[in-house]
């Protein structure tokens, strides 16, 4: 069970692209599709983007109410675009950065990158083993590039997600938030608790041992009496998000998948709704959000898990307003390697990086020394009719789940800056 867990939590941590692999007949109509539609793509160190790639991205964001990016976990080139993308995007309205991560890390960030990189770095090291992700200094600049760019305000970052290392940093900024001794002292039990099972967790290399999963789900009703929070306050969300946590990976544990990825995808989705209908009551009546997820969860129609995840609502309500979103999925480039976390140690290491045999025309027609763009849309219509041949059937989900796929030739793994252990 231990091995199976650990197996579940890097799986959960590096988010692969795809589902199974399926091998790509050649097929020239096919082929020939990709090529009419590819286009080249570059970013400056600064995420400036540039190229025939870059025009297609950025009229097609301004064009769009959301813009979601659907990655790999773990390339440092995906948040330098992303950042690219937000910056040029700012001047047409778009305000907001969802991210997966949950909605108490996220406020934490948003506040260290107002400070700048050396407060997000000092965040991170006092909440180890940090957030998902955000640990890696390629991810936190992009959080501080948004911010910046969306006129440094403290409501930039959305957190939508569970956080399965929510329990330290969460658990401090409740005791911030205590409204009497009691409710203190009830916090500092919990936090307690939690720093003991991460030093055995620690102690045993095994990540399964944590709170988020390791405890009970009646392990914080002691900090709901405590504290019996105002529905809706920064406490209630706080308690909200430990317990749909615990609730998502006792499923997970149960080895009942679907149903965790039926939850999780729920609770993403009422987060959203909540963070975009406080947009709107603050005066911005249809408010402009990028989106960077793993792709499961940013594509349009069924996800790769088989459910309708919160990157079809995003779509939906896009198009219920009378508008678009429009979805890009960030491929890591071939032979390249990325960042994936080890459930042993906490912390990010270099892996080989993914290639789905369904992306094999996407590899092979990709430039291996720029960036590739491959505009998508108007494959739908010759795929629907059957004028493309046979098409690998991932490849279809892609082709009518995503708008763009960019391959990020020479792409490299994020770098973690997480630091050793606290104790």
């Amino acid at each position: 069970m231990k091995r199976a867990l650990r197996l579940l939590l890097a799986a959960a941590l590096l988010a692969p692209a795809a589902a199974a692999a399926q091998q790509p007949a050649a097929d020239s109509a096919l082929v020939a599709a990709l090529r009419q539609n590819r286009h080249t793509l570059s970013a400056g160190a600064d995420g400036a983007l540039a190229g025939p790639g870059a025009r297609v991205l950025l009229d097609a964001g301004r064009e769009s109410q959301f813009f979601l990016i659907g990655e790999e976990h773990g390339i440092a080139q995906v948040p330098l675009l992303a950042a690219g993308l937000f910056r040029a995007l700012a001047p047409a309205g778009y305000r907001y950065l969802a991210v997966e991560t949950g909605e108490a890390a996220a406020a934490g960030l948003n506040r260290a990158a107002l400070r700048g990189d050396t407060a997000m770095a000092s965040f991170i090291h006092r909440s180890w083993p940090g957030v998902p992700f955000y640990t890696l200094r390629e991810e936190s600049r992009l959080l501080t590039a948004a911010v910046r760019a969306a006129g440094g305000r403290t409501d930039v970052v959305w957190g939508l997600d569970y956080d399965i290392l929510a329990d330290r940093y969460a658990l401090r900024r409740l005791r911030e938030l205590a409204p009497s001794a009691a409710a203190r002292a009830a916090a500092d039990r919990a936090l307690a608790a939690a720093d003991s099972m991460l030093r055995e967790s620690l102690r045993t290399q095994n990540l399964a041992g944590i709170m988020m999963f390791a405890a009970p789900d009646t392990v914080f009703a002691p900090l709901r009496r405590a504290y019996a929070p105002a529905p809706g306050s920064e406490a209630d969300r706080i308690l909200e998000e430990l317990e749909a946590t615990i609730r998502v990976n006792t499923l997970q544990v149960a080895q009942r998948y679907h149903e965790a990825n039926v939850t999780r995808g729920g609770v993403m989705k009422t987060r959203f709704m909540r963070r975009y209908r406080e947009a709107v009551a603050a005066g911005d009546p249809l408010p402009r959000v990028m989106f960077k997820f793993g792709a499961n969860h940013a594509m349009r129609g069924h996800s790769f898990v088989n459910f309708y995840d919160l990157g079809n609502a995003v779509h939906e309500l896009a198009e219920m307003n009378a508008g678009r979103a429009f979805g890009l999925m960030a491929l890591a480039g071939r032979g390249t390697r990325q960042a994936g976390m080890d459930p042993k140690t906490f912390d990010y290491v270099p892996v080989p990086a993914s290639e789905g045999a369904w992306a094999k025309p996407l590899y092979d027609l990709a430039d291996p020394d720029a960036w590739t763009l491959y505009d998508l849309r108007p494959l739908r219509r010759p795929l629907a009719s059957g004028r493309l041949g046979t098409v690998p059937p991932t490849l279809a989900r892609v082709v009518n789940g995503f708008d763009a796929v960019v391959i990020l030739s020479g792409s490299s793994p994020s770098t973690s800056m997480a630091g050793p252990p606290p104790f």
